[in-house]
């Protein structure tokens, strides 16, 4: 399961860098990623701690609490998608999916605590 969940996610990003964020590839790829998900976890929003994906969400969000608190300021989707991208984090698709929120909802959350 583990390495079908890495899989999709190196193609994801490989879509990204050659096709672009919105390209009909990388959406196709992306649920796809969506649609394993769900069926894994099967409408449970619970994650175990010692699963691969709620240790990217973790690590994912703790990143974005240190960039909006370095830069006192919340990055936008793009913005953090490249730096996902870079540090080998979860994209905003995948962090709003996990969490149950917008992006909006995130940074409500996230960005009062550093201005």
């Amino acid at each position: 399961m583990v390495d079908e969940f890495e899989g999709l996610r190196e193609k994801l990003h490989e879509s990204i860098e050659e096709s672009g964020l919105h390209s009909v590839k990388t959406i196709k790829i992306s649920k796809k990623y969506n649609a394993l998900v769900n069926f894994h976890y099967q409408n449970e929003r619970q994650y175990k701690t010692d699963n691969l994906m709620y240790k990217k969400y973790v690590e994912s969000l703790k990143h974005l609490r240190k960039i909006t608190k370095d830069f006192v300021e919340f990055p936008t989707i793009k913005q953090w998608n490249h730096y996902a991208k870079e540090n080998n984090l979860l994209n905003t698709e995948s962090l709003k999916f996990i969490s149950g929120s917008t992006w909006h909802d995130l940074r409500n959350k996230i960005y009062p605590n550093y201005k």
